[in-house]
């Protein structure tokens, strides 16, 4: 097997589409992932299938969509001197997202770690606005967000060495004159909300979001009722006996609001764990 061919079936496998590691059927391969991603199933009558349960459907009934076009107002240019676009396949949405720099692609992946099921509008349709000095000007929040509490913010995203006054006198133009009826508040955000360590958490949870496992969940959530105090992270995973599965199920645990951290922290091994004092279970 040539380099290409050990490369392309890592990437099958990565997606779950991988048939290498069995014999080929006769009949025709029908290439759509096993795991939880974007995109949706389809019976060949137009039946939209919620989920997809192995061994229950038939591959060659079934049809794979991809992911929806971002609905985004503008396209962010490939690449500039100054950014360079980057895309997310938001799981939630079914729906591709466009940002333009890895600030903005960071704050994507914490408030949709945060906001688990609220709409978030990338470049949304420009606000206009009349500057002080009698001028037109128009400015483009990076994202649109219906927030958990039923409020709608607009975000601009800029490293805190690019918050100038034109960009706040922008803002300020837009909250007095054009803000009523899009959203409820504009905000500036900056690396002082975007850590490193909040990107981290939330790669974790995303990423254990992708590959939940129902039945482990249960299990963990079973074992985690007996806790009165806080737990190392490490410490769960090895009591559950469920190998790296283990670990998947404990932060889901965390995204579900049954477990919580004693202090807000960059997740590790030894991150202490407690149960959440008002727990939110979604799931």
């Amino acid at each position: 097997m040539s380099e290409r061919h050990v490369i392309q079936h890592l990437r099958e496998r990565r997606l779950g589409i991988s048939s290498y590691d069995k014999p080929l059927p006769d009949g025709p391969i029908y290439l759509a992932p096993d795991r939880t991603t974007t995109g949706r199933f389809e019976t060949v009558e137009g039946e939209v299938v919620d989920h997809l349960l192995l061994g229950r459907q038939r591959r060659d009934e079934l049809v794979w969509f991809g992911c929806e076009p971002t609905s985004a107002s503008r396209i962010p240019v490939r690449r500039t001197k100054r950014s360079f676009r980057l895309r997310m396949n938001d799981l939630i949405e079914n729906r591709e997202k466009v940002t333009e720099s890895m600030i903005e692609f960071a704050f994507l992946r914490i408030k949709r770690e945060e906001n688990r099921f609220g709409r978030i509008f990338d470049q949304p349709p420009a606000r206009h606005f009349v500057r002080p000095d009698g001028s037109d000007g128009s400015h483009t929040f990076d994202f649109l967000v219906e927030e958990p509490d039923g409020s709608v913010i607009a975000y601009a995203v800029r490293p805190e060495a690019k918050v100038d006054e034109k960009l706040d006198m922008a803002i300020r133009c837009i909250r007095e004159q054009s803000l009523a009826g899009f959203a409820d508040a504009a905000v500036i955000v900056t690396e002082r909300f975007i850590t490193k360590a909040r990107l981290h958490n939330a790669n974790e949870i995303l990423d254990s979001r992708e590959h939940r496992n129902a039945s482990d969940v249960a299990v963990a959530g079973e074992f985690v009722k007996r806790i009165r105090c806080g737990v190392m992270f490490h410490d769960l995973v090895e009591a559950l006996r469920l190998g790296p599965r283990g670990r998947t199920a404990i932060l889901c645990l965390v995204d579900d609001g049954i477990l919580d951290f004693v202090q807000r922290e960059r997740l590790t091994a030894a991150t202490l764990l407690r149960p959440a004092l008002t727990p939110t279970a979604l799931n």
